[in-house]
């Protein structure tokens, strides 16, 4: 696993749901359950669009070939990725915005903020005390 196979999975869910919210709104707001009301969607569609231009810029961020790109582009998506399951969580519980298949989202977020926190915490320290290889960029 590397960062420009992370980065290419996390801009397809991005633009797979922008496009999701932006096109059927109303289906992806009843998908959780929540209430659809001409505001909701309006919001929904403003969250449609800003999910496919994140994974625009990321499809074309996964080019980054610099070391130190990729990490600190990689530390941005892991606090996005725990952002959004702490908001998940905060939505599902204490607002009881999200009603039905919030553990959808509980899901997708949590492997994000695992695969990243490996890929930045611990991919590191294993190619380091391997055999003496030093990290090399994957092409």
């Amino acid at each position: 696993m590397n960062y420009r196979i992370m980065f290419v999975i996390n801009a397809v869910a991005l633009l797979l749901a922008g496009i999701f919210f932006l096109i059927l709104p109303q289906t992806a707001l009843g998908l959780f359950g929540t209430e659809v009301y001409v505001s909701t969607l309006f919001v929904a569609r403003i969250l449609g669009g800003s999910l496919f231009l994140a994974g625009l810029f990321l499809w074309f961020l996964k080019e980054a070939f610099d070391e130190k790109t990729q990490r600190n582009l990689g530390m941005v998506l892991l606090g996005g990725a725990v952002g959004g399951f702490v908001m998940t969580l905060i939505g599902m519980g204490a607002l009881g915005v999200i009603r039905t298949n919030g553990w959808v989202l509980l899901v997708i977020f949590g492997l994000f903020t695992l695969i990243y926190g490996f890929l930045i915490f611990l991919m590191p320290q294993m190619m380091s005390a391997g055999s003496g290889n030093t990290y090399r960029k994957q092409v």
